[in-house]
């Protein structure tokens, strides 16, 4: 019966620690974003856009480095939403050179007039 309690313990510390590790990696692009982790938000100037079928490539020109994102959730809203010199706010888990699916946390026209 003690070993039965034991091993029903370490059971649940490895299921807490492998949920702990793994989850915001796996399900991050899923969840809300107060649930995803934490994200870097970084700014850039979208340099190029080319539309394949099934998903959207954008450069965006950092302060770091240029970023190619790839959108394949909401390619044609975003094909829409963002134009080749306008300034992209993207929201960032891991930062590299290639991201998959990244967050939109703004977009400022290039041409757009400003408000009083």
């Amino acid at each position: 019966m003690r070993r039965w309690w034991i091993g029903v313990f370490v059971l649940g510390v490895a299921v807490g620690v492998a949920g702990t590790l793994l989850v915001p990696r796996l399900a991050g692009l899923y969840l809300p974003g107060v649930l995803g982790g934490k994200a870097e938000l970084v700014e850039g100037k979208a340099l190029r856009k080319e539309r394949q079928q099934d998903r959207l490539l954008l450069t965006v020109v950092t302060e770091e480095g240029a970023i190619l994102a790839t959108f394949g959730r909401q390619a044609a809203e975003i094909d829409l939403l963002v134009d080749e010199g306008d300034t992209v706010t993207l929201a960032l888990r891991e930062h590299g050179p290639f991201v998959t699916d990244p967050r939109i946390e703004g977009v400022r026209k290039k041409d757009a007039a400003v408000l009083p």
